[in-house]
């Protein structure tokens, strides 16, 4: 997953697109800022929070708002997207809650989702989830070609779960769970072009 790094007592200005989010990590602490203006006067800086030994991630901002980031000790990561993460290669990283789908005969996983790193259902059938478009995980955080993104897909009943293509993505190699309760997928996202996708079976 591509996202930026700010060097030790660093300092990022960023811009972040209205409809968009922006995550910051860091293990000292870090300091948030939204610049803000007013007519006639220079634009100052408002502290939106401070990050510290986390993972920060803001709401959406309704317009294109200007994020100042101020390093600690330890530097800091951000990225920016409708659903940002960081996963800092693998080394350190929050886990929040896995994205749950409902069951049903039209079951659908959002690129949020997919960045959770699990995504779980509880089928009463064999079913089909279709992955979200390859422009829809492009918007979501930042990418660059060949980043990649691993995420698990776990069955809750003795059903299996099978992921299907959307518009700019493609499966290789075998899409579906076991069907026992627990059994789970492993799968790689890969970026190969500007909305387009490929996710490789793992495991």
């Amino acid at each position: 997953m591509s996202y930026q790094v700010i060097f030790t007592q660093g300092t990022a200005t960023v811009v972040v697109p209205a409809g968009e989010k922006i995550a910051v990590q860091s293990g000292s602490p870090t300091s948030l800022f939204q610049s803000v203006g007013f007519p006639n006067f220079p634009d100052s800086l408002d502290l939106i929070t401070v990050v510290d030994n986390t993972t920060y991630v803001s709401s959406a901002f309704t317009n294109a708002t200007t994020v100042v980031i101020q390093a600690g000790a330890s530097g800091a990561n951000y990225a920016v997207g409708t659903a940002p993460t960081i996963t800092n290669n693998g080394n350190w990283q929050t886990q929040g809650a896995p994205a749950n789908i409902a069951d049903g005969g039209s079951m659908v996983s959002t690129a949020a989702d997919v960045l959770t790193s699990i995504i779980t259902a509880t089928p009463t059938a064999g079913r089909n989830i279709q992955l979200p478009t390859g422009t829809a995980l492009d918007l979501a955080t930042e990418w660059a070609i060949d980043d990649s993104f691993d995420f698990s897909v776990i069955t809750l009943a003795a059903f299996a779960l099978t992921l299907t293509v959307n518009t700019g993505v493609t499966i290789v190699g075998s899409a579906a769970t076991g069907a026992n309760s627990g059994a789970a997928a492993r799968f790689r996202l890969r970026k190969t072009a500007d909305n387009t996708f490929v996710v490789y079976r793992i495991m």
